[in-house]
């Protein structure tokens, strides 16, 4: 979806997404900052093994949260690109259906069919849906 997507700028989609704009966020904005962190993460893994799950158990919870909350923020930039009601109507049935069934392909199908609905509903009164 990614390798598609990127040419007809889309976002990225996938579970690295937010930690793909929480980089963004604090400065990271080139492949260089992603390899750089997978090799420091290759690196601490290989060299200190089970010692850095210790470390890691100790991280600090609330400092993931702000993390996690950047990113959120910066991905849900997004939505100002919705250029009519019914656009907001479909990414706010996606995000809504995706939050409470848990699952981010039955949001897509609502998504998907609601926008085959409006854009039915609009072909049916003459009206341009764009």
């Amino acid at each position: 979806m990614n390798l598609v997507g990127c040419w007809l700028g889309a976002m990225p989609c996938c579970h690295g997404a937010g930690g793909l704009a929480g980089q963004y966020k604090f400065g990271g904005r080139s492949g260089g900052c992603v390899a750089a962190l997978g090799a420091l993460k290759l690196t601490l893994g290989l060299a200190l093994g089970g010692s850095m799950l210790r470390v890691l158990a100790e991280f600090p919870v609330g400092l993931l949260g702000v993390l996690l909350l950047f990113a959120g923020v910066k991905l849900a930039v997004a939505a100002r690109d919705m250029a009519s009601k019914a656009e907001a109507f479909v990414m706010l049935l996606c995000t809504a259906v995706s939050l409470v069934g848990s699952s981010a392909a039955l949001g897509f199908l609502c998504g998907m069919v609601a926008h085959g609905l409006l854009m039915l509903r609009a072909w049916a009164m003459g009206v341009r849906l764009s």
